[in-house]
């Protein structure tokens, strides 16, 4: 299969600094090679705001542009290695809106919005930007995007979600397995109901994993702390294997990944793994 891998290395619209050395260290010690060695035909491209100075999130918008831009015009199957998860923004206007579905692995829920953000960091807001619950003005500039239905949004692994994020998320027709119910029922006990139910309306999904999803004394990803009873490596694969075992992967993407936590490389032979894993269901 023809991958196109697209490298994002920006964290709140800095270059290289903090997760957004993670594209980078997954683009120079073993991802591309690891896809080819597996059978791929792989091409590496690289993102950039295009502009010198630009506050987040000015440049995470400017980057859901370029990265729309090179789904569109690239060929094949798009992985996105990228600092920030609102990066798959970007990746939806070329994967076919609003037909397609989002399986988003993640330890966070990444939907609040301005209104329910105590921080007021936009990386925490990427999953409900894509359902079109804010920044609709900046949204309705990116050429092709449409809010995604909230019925075909499947959220997995989440264990830290805020107070008001989580009163989101209960009232949206979003389906969400925590970590949880994952390590009651298993891998396919949790997800298989939710996976059918999401099945019937569409037939390729977006899969992004942040790694941080990953239990932290398996597979440290970044600074900011988790609690315990993440996903293990196995069983993050087995969530990956349950979704291809029905749905086409129409692209995905690792995101949240500092490799200063990571000195001993498991994060990245993890997400390396992983990776691969996806690139099998790829379209």
């Amino acid at each position: 299969m023809q991958i196109q891998v697209i490298v994002d290395p920006y964290d709140s619209g800095q270059y290289g600094q903090r997760m957004g050395r993670g594209p980078l260290r997954f683009r120079d010690e073993g991802l591309p090679e690891a896809l080819t060695a597996a059978g791929h035909n792989v091409r590496v491209t690289e993102v950039s705001p295009g502009e010198s100075f630009v506050p987040e999130p000015r440049a995470a918008f400017l980057l859901h542009h370029r990265i729309a831009e090179r789904v569109k015009d690239g060929e094949g199957f798009p992985l996105l290695l990228s600092g920030n998860c609102n990066a798959c923004i970007g990746m939806l206007p070329g994967l076919g809106l609003p037909d397609i579905g989002i399986i988003w692995m993640d330890t966070h829920g990444d939907f609040n919005t301005p209104d329910t953000s105590v921080s007021g960091f936009f990386d925490g807001m990427g999953l409900a930007a894509a359902a079109g619950r804010c920044w609709q003005a900046a949204l309705g500039a990116l050429p092709g995007f449409a809010p995604l239905p909230e019925a075909q949004i499947m959220h997995v692994g989440s264990r830290d979600l805020d107070a008001d994020e989580a009163r989101l998320m209960a009232d949206s027709p979003l389906a969400l397995i925590d970590a949880a119910q994952i390590q009651r029922e298993g891998v396919a006990g949790a997800l298989g109901p939710a996976l059918d139910a999401l099945r019937e309306r569409v037939e390729r999904v977006y899969l992004h994993l942040d790694l941080d999803v990953l239990d932290a004394s398996i597979a440290p990803a970044n600074q900011f702390e988790a609690p315990p009873g993440g996903l293990s490596i196995e069983q993050a694969e087995a969530v990956i294997r349950e979704i291809g075992a029905r749905f086409t992967l129409a692209g995905a993407g690792l995101a949240s990944y500092d490799p200063a936590y990571d000195p001993d490389g498991r994060t990245l032979a993890a997400g390396i793994r992983l990776a691969g894993v996806m690139a099998e269901y790829g379209e």
